[in-house]
């Protein structure tokens, strides 16, 4: 267990226990170690599902794969266990070392400007400019906004020690 509580179903409030519910009927499975601690409170499960709705705004433009490497790049630059473990596994089962994949020259930018980000210090100019060049001005809103979620996601995760599956 980490530093915040990690509720058992039963122990979910009804909210919880709804939100939990339908969030598996869209995402079948077991319930992450990230949204059992998150279903601990149903409203901060609710805000942390727009990580989804960001995620699905992209994916069109750049695909599942470019999408998975820049959150990738945010989380380790972040350095954050949780999701580097889950977008490595995400990956691997698509075939790809996580640690050296062959990309584009996309998703070279994507990951640079992704560990920029994770980093927290100002993107520099040229990075910017380069990213500007690159993506049309609504992909960079929406990556911009997925990029935000995901260090949401990353601080969440460092914060409350939140184990990897």
């Amino acid at each position: 267990m980490g530093f915040l509580p990690f509720p058992s179903d039963d122990e979910f409030s009804p909210e919880a226990a709804r939100a939990a519910a339908a969030f598996q009927a869209a995402h079948p499975g077991p319930i992450s170690n990230f949204d059992r601690t998150l279903l601990g409170s149903a409203s901060l499960f609710d805000a942390y599902l727009g990580w989804f709705t960001a995620r699905d705004e992209v994916v069109p433009y750049l695909g599942e794969r470019a999408v998975d490497l820049f959150a990738l790049a945010i989380s380790r630059a972040y350095g954050a266990p949780y999701p580097v473990a889950f977008f490595s596994a995400q990956l691997t089962a698509s075939g790809d070392d996580p640690k050296a994949p062959h990309v584009t020259e996309a998703e070279a930018l994507l990951l640079e400007w992704g560990a920029a980000i994770g980093a927290g210090a100002p993107v520099p100019d040229e990075l910017t400019a380069r990213v500007e060049q690159t993506f049309q001005p609504k992909l960079r809103l929406a990556l911009t906004g997925f990029a935000g979620l995901m260090v949401a996601v990353c601080l969440f995760t460092v914060v409350g020690q939140v184990p990897p599956e």
